[in-house]
């Protein structure tokens, strides 16, 4: 029997050991290729220098700043070691728009409440002299604002870096967290980047008429015109409005742009209500009619305040159809106190006023001249641009 030899399959052997030699050779030479490629992305040396320098920039910002929340971090804790009543508990970020003001909560030992310090500086043009009579003064002054529309001011001191003033701590923060829909406890840069939405018409109407009653009652009380009304200075507490900041107005605070009267103020502040974001100038009517084409009781009670050829006053406000009978529900059982203002007070008013005449509550450095100018003039000149605004519009 011729037996057939069986040939070796030598192709069928090797071919495994062949493949596996050219993956790791493909493998490797990948690994070369994307070596040399990074190599040479990260040899350029204008974009390594500038990387650097981006950094230290930032960084350098970022220290200064530091610096000076750790400066006036220290100045608030050793002020509040000796203080009975209140305790330090922490310090908040930049929560409003002044770069020069600084918040932290701390407690009331007193009352078990956990209460909101806000440190502002004096400024240089303060009419009132920072004094323990002064202190007790403005005291009396909070004291007698009490009302439901107005944000209280419980307590104040003057301190080497500015006036500490304690006031009630809202979560819900202020008009503007509200329509922005932010914390209130975030960075002010952080918060309102972009566009909010409107709040309900029904919302914009009740809190629009809160804030007009609130400065009706400031000006039954002779408190000065306030030049301060914004939504950041508007506290919502339990869904009510109440204006707050009036400490700007009496240290001598410059106020936020655009300037303008209440009246002016408060349309702006209607606006942003309905429309979800600020506006920088008077709006032309087709603005108005453009962006608030959803509620035409806004845009009309705008048209009155920006269109007409003579502002109205605050109670035509109050009856325009927009607020016209809505209810104040707060005002039923509120205890609003009815008490003649003290001597003192009427002249601590009067000094804020009119800040000239000698005084013991006035500073004897004041500077009443801002850049050579009054408050009053520059509000006149903000008046006179949008009457030259309205009138190029109407050509």
């Amino acid at each position: 029997m011729k037996v057939v030899s069986r040939k070796p399959q030598h192709t069928s052997n090797t071919h495994p050991w062949v493949s596996a030699s050219l993956v790791v050779l493909g493998l490797g030479a990948l690994a070369l290729a994307v070596f040399w490629i990074r190599k040479c992305r990260s040899s350029g040396a204008p974009k390594h220098e500038y990387s650097a320098l981006k950094t230290e920039g930032g960084n350098e910002k970022f220290r200064a700043e530091q610096q000076i929340r750790n400066g006036v971090f220290m100045a608030c804790k050793h002020y509040l070691t000796n203080n009975e009543r209140y305790e330090l508990k922490t310090q908040l970020g930049e929560i409003g728009s002044r770069t020069d003001k600084h918040w932290f909560t701390v407690q009331d030992t007193t009352l078990g409440a956990e209460r909101l310090l806000t440190l502002v500086p004096l400024p240089s043009m303060c009419p009132l002299n920072p004094s323990t009579t002064t202190r007790d003064t403005l005291l009396e002054l909070f004291r007698g604002l009490q009302h439901p529309y107005i944000h209280p001011v419980l307590d104040i001191e003057f301190w080497d870096a500015g006036a500490a003033l304690i006031s009630p701590l809202n979560p819900s923060g202020s008009l503007k967290d509200l329509i922005y829909a932010s914390p209130w406890h975030e960075d002010y840069d952080k918060k309102y980047n972009t566009r909010g939405d409107g709040l309900p018409l029904r919302t914009v109407q009740c809190l629009g008429r809160q804030i007009l009653e609130g400065l009706l009652f400031l000006r039954n009380r002779y408190f000065p015109p306030f030049y301060h009304l914004h939504s950041g200075n508007v506290i919502i507490q339990n869904g009510v409005a109440r204006i707050a900041g009036l400490e700007n107005a009496l240290l001598g605070l410059l106020p936020r742009a655009p300037s303008a009267p209440e009246t002016l103020a408060f349309g702006y502040l209607l606006f942003e209500m309905a429309a979800g974001y600020e506006l920088p100038k008077p709006p032309s009517p087709a603005h108005l009619q453009l962006e608030l084409e959803r509620v035409p009781k806004v845009a009309e009670a705008l048209e009155l305040i920006f269109q007409t050829s003579r502002t109205p006053a605050l109670e035509e406000l109050v009856c325009c159809e927009l607020f016209r009978g809505v209810e104040l529900r707060e005002l039923r059982g509120a205890s609003i106190i009815q008490v003649r203002s003290s001597p003192e007070v009427l002249e601590l008013l009067e000094v804020v006023r009119n800040p000239v005449p000698p005084s013991p509550l006035r500073r004897k450095d004041v500077v009443v001249i801002i850049e050579d100018r009054r408050l009053e003039d520059i509000i006149e000149e903000d008046n006179e641009d949008s009457d030259a605004n309205d009138a190029s519009d109407n050509r």
